[in-house]
């Protein structure tokens, strides 16, 4: 197996959707943010080679958005998965899986290409995954999440033939194992990944950055805040028991991280580059 970070573009959120009810006095210490109170994030996805298998974990946004709306969400326009494929030696037609933790717009759009008003595939020989939880709850999400879900897009991927339905954790390929986490959206897919001895977690929205580690400091985002702080605790004392190594999809400044148990509770251990690592 290898594992290589692949970048799919950069974005911004505001800092206190980031943080929620975290006040900025504390939160600003440890997560910059600019003069209008954005903090700068990534999409950063992951490619794992084994055997005949290139999966990649994310797709990124993709071409699917308006000048206005890239602008408001910090979001230069252009094919950035594609690019960076391209610099690391992958074509897109290579990629074998193409996995989504789940299909807010951020994750998975950069899956489907628009080219001229027509929609098609970007991977075209990838099978592409989600849970069937995450794919029925995008159908009938309430207004807050309902912008987080690019319709048009979804149908596709569906209509393609291409969409698969994860309904149970477990192992999905081999060394990368799934496990099911509600808080942020119901059915979002966290992956396990067995990596030179040591667990991979790539934790999605299920802890934005490293700045989120505190148990407390959950993002706004999460559609369920009682839920992703019951998930939150246990998988922190999780991650603390068994050394497991965090790779974080949106922070921008930290790709990996360690984390111990203290007298405060699981708090940050180490943080490292990816290829440091490993």
């Amino acid at each position: 197996m290898k594992i290589t970070p692949i970048s799919a573009g950069h974005l911004h959120c505001d800092g206190g959707a980031l943080f929620s009810v975290i006040p900025k006095v504390l939160w600003s210490k440890v997560y910059p943010a600019d003069n209008q109170n954005f903090t700068r994030l990534t999409m950063r996805c992951l490619l794992i080679e084994q055997g005949e298998q290139k999966i990649l974990i994310e797709a990124g946004v993709g071409n699917h958005y308006p000048e206005k709306y890239l602008k408001n969400n910090g979001i230069v326009a252009g094919n950035h998965l594609e690019k960076s494929l391209e610099d690391y030696g992958v074509a897109p037609a290579e990629i074998t899986d193409v996995f989504f933790t789940h299909l807010h717009w951020d994750h998975c759009t950069g899956a489907v290409k628009n080219i001229d008003g027509k929609l098609q595939l970007t991977f075209t020989n990838a099978k592409l995954w989600c849970s069937k939880t995450q794919w029925e709850h995008a159908k009938i999400s309430n207004a807050r999440e309902k912008a987080a879900y690019h319709s048009t897009v979804l149908s596709f991927m569906n209509t393609s033939g291409k969409l698969n339905f994860v309904e149970e954790e477990g192992l999905l390929f081999p060394n990368f194992n799934v496990h099911f986490f509600d808080g942020h959206t119901p059915g979002q897919m966290i992956p396990f990944i067995k990596y030179h001895n040591k667990t991979l977690v790539y934790t999605a929205d299920l802890i934005p950055t490293a700045a989120n580690v505190p148990l407390l400091w959950l993002a706004a985002y999460d559609l369920f805040p009682e839920t992703a702080l019951q998930e939150k605790e246990q998988f922190l004392n999780e991650v603390a028991e068994k050394n497991y190594i965090l790779f974080f999809e949106h922070d921008f400044y930290t790709e990996c991280a360690s984390l111990k148990k203290s007298e405060k509770g699981v708090i940050l251990n180490a943080r490292f580059r990816f290829n440091d690592m490993f």
